[in-house]
């Protein structure tokens, strides 16, 4: 048998070494990167779901009444103080924490110490009902002093528990901060029509059928409304909050100037219910308003007044083209310059083709140059009921174009010679006389070559 050499040997047992090494630390790695255990439990065995009624009261604190919560369905009320709607992601959130809290510590027999822990008297108290009949109650003190927990103590038990510090950031809430703020309750894809009486006037505002996403005046005029001025005005009056609350009760109208409101907004929802906004008197820098399905009275601001003060003509679609780009097969367009035609290489196609004149026809051409200053052409001011002098500047006009759409229907478009810095604009399509920027008229006055790509 042959004899291992010295320097053999040497090598293995390097290698062994080594290995034994990689071993250790990788153990010693697996210990440090083990999660600790978690030494946490749950205060209650409960689901959110299960929790029916809350009520949150603040012995510390004389002036603030107990607050009550009460699940009915899927909502949240407050029934004392005030019989109100609650905040609704406040007052579940608040059962999610009750529900999903963890003791994290315990102090044996800290009860009797209450003031050390500030429990006597308590920040706050928490009682707390199950659909099963079952009562709970927290009592709630101060701050531990990683500021992440709080002391409290979980049904009656002669310890102190830890749990979590948002339980008293809730708990700490004020009547105004937990109570639902909502000025109104609607939403922009619930809205079906609107009318608004403001200062300015009345208007009557509802979707088309046929185009649920176009909106039509029928007062004062039957025009169409600009779709974006429209659902700003709901996403504002949705997304509004109150300032704050003048009355729990509508009980003298008159004192708020709500008897005869100076602005009134009734929304009538998809489902065929209605909401009613009525504004009333400035107070300071707000205004006195209420919703009529509620008794109270509260204040909004002056970002909701201004867009509920809003006229006709801020709402109104001032296009002088209502058709869509992509429906658009044939543009002919006559400027100083002669004639233009360019047409889409098939239905759908982005791709555009000159047509006329002779000289240009088969080029590939800019199309944008051509559509975007017609369909993106709005108007400064329309006239709804021009007069004959008005009409007589388009008797010769700077510019003629003639839109046909994918099924042969076409549309003409005139436009004036500048008068000052505006032009007058007109669509076969409307007696409306439109007042543009005369910046239309130069991007519109070029030459066949500069059409070809």
């Amino acid at each position: 048998m042959a004899m291992i050499r010295k320097s053999t040997l040497v090598v293995v047992l390097i290698a062994a070494l080594l290995g034994a090494g990689v071993y250790y630390l990788q153990k010693r790695n697996a210990r440090k990167q083990q999660a600790p255990a978690d030494t946490t439990k749950p205060a209650f065995s409960i689901q959110a779901s299960d929790i029916v009624s809350f009520t949150i009261s603040h012995p510390a604190d004389a002036s603030q009444p107990a607050i009550v919560f009460e699940r009915n369905g899927n909502t949240w009320e407050i029934t004392q103080p005030v019989q109100t709607e609650a905040d609704q992601p406040t007052a579940q959130g608040f059962a999610d924490q009750i529900a999903e809290s963890r003791i994290t510590e315990t102090e044996p027999r800290g009860a009797s110490r209450k003031k050390v822990y500030g429990l006597d008297p308590p920040q706050a108290v928490v009682d707390f009902q199950l659909r099963n009949g079952a009562k709970h109650t927290v009592v709630i003190g101060d701050k531990d002093f990683s500021g992440i927990s709080v002391y409290t103590v979980v049904d009656g038990s002669p310890d102190v528990a830890l749990l979590p510090a948002t339980l008293l950031a809730t708990a700490a809430k004020s009547l105004d901060d937990l109570r639902d703020r909502n000025v109104l309750h609607v939403q922009n894809e619930d809205v079906e029509s609107f009318a608004l009486r403001n200062p300015s006037g009345a208007l009557a505002i509802a979707r088309r059928k046929d185009a649920p996403d176009t909106w039509e005046f029928s007062r004062p005029e039957d025009v169409r409304a600009d779709a974006d001025a429209v659902n700003q005005l709901l996403s504002t009056v949705a997304n509004a909050k109150m300032e704050g609350i003048a009355s729990e009760k509508s009980s003298d109208l008159a004192r708020y100037g709500l008897a005869d409101p100076s602005m009134t907004l009734t929304i009538t929802r998809k489902d065929g219910q209605e909401a009613t906004l009525q504004v009333g008197k400035k107070d300071g820098k707000d205004y006195f308003a209420r919703d009529v399905s509620r008794p109270q009275i509260f204040r909004v601001g002056q970002d909701l007044y201004t867009r509920l003060a809003e006229k006709f003509s801020d709402l109104r679609d001032k296009s002088v083209v209502h058709w869509d780009a992509s429906v658009i097969r044939q543009v002919e367009v006559t400027n100083a310059n002669g004639t233009v035609t360019i047409r889409r290489k098939a239905d759908g196609a982005e791709e555009w083709v000159v047509e006329a004149p002779a000289a240009e026809k088969g080029k590939s051409a800019s199309s944008w140059k051509v559509l975007d200053p017609l369909t993106s052409l709005k108007a400064e001011e329309i006239i709804d009921h021009p007069s004959a002098s008005q009409l007589a500047a388009l008797k010769k006009p700077a510019i003629e174009a003639v839109l046909t759409d994918n099924s042969g229907k076409t549309l003409t478009v005139r436009i004036s010679n500048a008068s000052g810095d505006f032009a007058f604009a007109q669509a076969s399509d409307s007696p409306a006389l439109y007042k543009v920027g005369k910046q239309v008229l130069e991007n519109m006055n070029w030459k066949p070559g500069d059409i070809g790509m």
